[in-house]
């Protein structure tokens, strides 16, 4: 959605953070790999094997503007919120994200409100259109 507005090395550091994020609770589900290969497309790293490791802490480094700290906390609960299931283990990658970009709770709980309201209208829309 938002992913497009990061620079080309924040974009990669999201990809590995976004592998984390539907690995993290050791299921990788059909909708969480829709949504990796939407996310890879939107940001045009189809055919991208070499991602950055490390620890959370360090693939956090390269987001220095708060709009791209806020993309990747919002980004990033929504992946975690695509199959329906938000997991402990997801839920402990995005609190410490929003610790290293010290974003508030108040704010994450913004976002993870946010999230909670476009995926119901997402799924309100397909029942409209019957898919």
């Amino acid at each position: 959605m938002f992913l497009n507005l990061l620079n080309e090395d924040e974009k990669k550091h999201y990809l590995a953070i976004a592998m984390r994020i539907v690995n993290a609770d050791g299921k990788f589900s059909f909708e969480e790999r829709q949504m990796i290969d939407s996310i890879r497309l939107e940001m045009g790293l189809v055919n991208e094997t070499e991602l950055p490791a490390g620890s959370i802490e360090a693939l956090a480094e390269p987001f220095k503007s708060e709009r791209s700290k806020k993309i990747v906390l919002l980004e990033g609960t929504l992946l975690a919120y695509v199959d329906g299931k938000f997991s402990g283990s997801e839920e402990k990658i995005l609190r410490a994200l929003a610790l290293i970009f010290e974003i508030p709770e108040e704010k994450a709980l913004i976002i993870e409100d946010w999230v909670k309201k476009f995926i119901d209208l997402q799924k309100e829309v397909k029942n409209i259109i019957n898919i």
